[in-house]
């Protein structure tokens, strides 16, 4: 017998699902295109932020005008972002993650030039060019994470954001030692839109085309009943497409109530697509992560530094802190959503936050910041994946609930399933969730002009510690949506019922 490995449900229910015995080939290339493509974006990303002393020298500009342009590069990414999901429904979304990061390294290249001559105005457009472009990717890398991980069955979206937060690192480095050795802005950049470029023609025959996606999905196997009828699909484990377009019969068990087993949720919508109020709530949810981020980016090192007294030498430690502990709970966030169910990580997670800030904006002593600042990406860090690993479960429940939508009366007792205008004609699992995270995604960057505001009116009111605890209480908004991230619950036909 296959073995299975376990989920522990949210509701005390435990979800078994069976691991295949073999991964396929296609699959496991999948998720090492995906990591690539993950830490490609997050490495751009953090030579194009880190370099911004350099642009200021180059370009005779202050930090208002920087300030300005890192708000439009936000907005940009925003527009990216929701474009993104129309852009992946006709081109699938590993062509938009390929096609994205090629503008990316344009974009990136484009600023090196445009500042190394001079240009302002072109400067502007080519941040905002990569602005478009890192939204776009930044969606699109999410919807192959969730597409590998329902196609491996279990969760493996913490890992491929940890990738991410490791790309950054190494981009900040990058930009050291390019500091170090004297290399000139447009030769820096210029190398790492080369290196960005490489990467995209390695990864791109590995990423997960919407057909292979749905192929895997229908050969993964169908995931343990649990209950009456009822599949738990923890972190997007093969989904019913919703797209066969043959009835489904819910056993009397299923029904609300039946004494067979628990009820099973059906999205009350048959569009097939996640609800705007789904999208808006578990944004809501994540929100104080980006918000965060930003925050301790831009202000941690001032704060340290300015309000706490410490040297410039411990300034950075605070968003070093930061950076590691949130790549330690990307990397172990997997395992511990197998373990605990994915509410419980991020009830968890969103508590140690609102810790790791509020002693932030208390500490008397930097050390006791530093602390806090690690505090809070180890327990802020998981909240974002898990956020997007929850739109594939709701894109699933959506899709389901559309396949088996209306409900009437059948011969027999049972609940007769499948004539509703969506059966067979509505989108697949993968469309919806597409267009799910298309959507989601931009509520990193509303988090991240928040953060930044935020805590830049704090700032210039010299009042920052209490901006990081109005942060903490932000962050109280995960616990109490948490349960929003709960798995996915599917209805499934009885075998006894033909």
């Amino acid at each position: 017998m296959t073995p299975a490995s376990r989920a522990g449900g949210d509701d005390g229910i435990a979800a078994l699902v069976p691991a295949p015995p073999v991964v396929p080939h296609v699959v496991r290339r999948a998720r090492w295109s995906a990591t690539a493509a993950y830490a490609a974006q997050g490495f751009g990303f953090a030579v194009m932020l880190t370099n911004v002393p350099t642009y200021e020298r180059y370009l005779g500009i202050g930090p208002d005008v920087i300030t300005l342009v890192i708000l439009g590069v936000c907005v940009c990414a925003g527009t990216g972002s929701a474009l993104s999901g129309w852009f992946a429904a006709r081109f699938g979304s590993a062509r938009v993650v390929t096609g994205g990061l090629l503008v990316a390294a344009a974009g990136i290249l484009a600023v090196g030039l445009s500042a190394g001559a001079g240009l302002l105005a072109t400067f502007f457009l080519a941040f905002a060019v990569y602005g478009l472009a890192l939204g776009s990717v930044d969606a699109s890398t999410s919807m192959q994470g969730i597409d590998v991980q329902r196609a491996y069955g279990r969760s493996l979206i913490a890992s491929f954001f940890a990738a991410n937060a490791a790309g950054g690192v190494v981009g900040s480095l990058a930009v050291s030692g390019a500091a170090g050795l004297g290399i000139a802005l447009p030769v820096s950049l210029a190398l790492v839109a080369a290196a960005v470029a490489v990467t995209v023609l390695v990864l791109r025959a590995g990423l997960l085309s919407r057909t292979a996606a749905v192929a895997v999905a229908g050969e993964a196997g169908e995931p343990g009943r649990v209950g009456g009828g009822t599949r738990q699909v923890p972190d997007g484990a093969a989904p019913v497409s919703g797209t066969d377009g043959g009835p489904t019969a819910l056993g009397e068990g299923d029904r609300p109530g039946g004494a067979g087993g628990p009820a099973v949720r059906v999205p009350r919508a048959t569009t097939g697509m996640v609800g705007a109020g789904t999208v808006i709530v578990l944004g809501l949810a994540m929100l104080a992560f980006p918000v965060a981020d930003s925050a301790v980016s831009s202000w941690g090192a001032t704060f340290l530094q300015d309000v706490l007294g410490a040297s410039a030498v411990v300034g950075p430690l605070g968003f070093g802190a930061y950076q590691a502990t949130l790549i330690c709970s990307r990397l172990l966030g997997d395992r511990a959503v197998e373990r605990w169910g994915r509410v419980r990580v991020v009830a968890l997670g969103g508590a140690v936050g609102v810790v790791g800030l509020g002693l932030v904006a208390v500490s008397p002593v930097w050390p006791l910041a530093v602390l806090g600042f690690a505090a809070t990406g180890l327990g802020l860090g998981v909240v974002a994946p898990m956020a997007f690993s929850a739109a594939g479960d709701r894109a699933a429940e959506s899709v389901a609930g559309a396949a088996v939508a209306p409900v009437a009366p059948a011969a027999g007792g049972g609940l007769a399933a499948g004539g509703g205008p969506a059966a067979g004609v509505g989108p697949t699992v993968e469309e919806a969730t597409d267009r799910a995270v298309a959507r989601l995604n931009v509520f990193t960057y509303v988090g991240a002009v928040l953060g930044g505001a935020m805590t830049g009116v704090f700032a210039t009111t010299d009042t920052l510690r209490l901006g990081f605890g109005v942060l903490a209480v932000l962050a109280l908004a995960t616990v109490v949506l948490a349960g929003r991230f709960r798995e996915a619950v599917l209805p499934v036909a009885r075998a006894d019922q033909g």
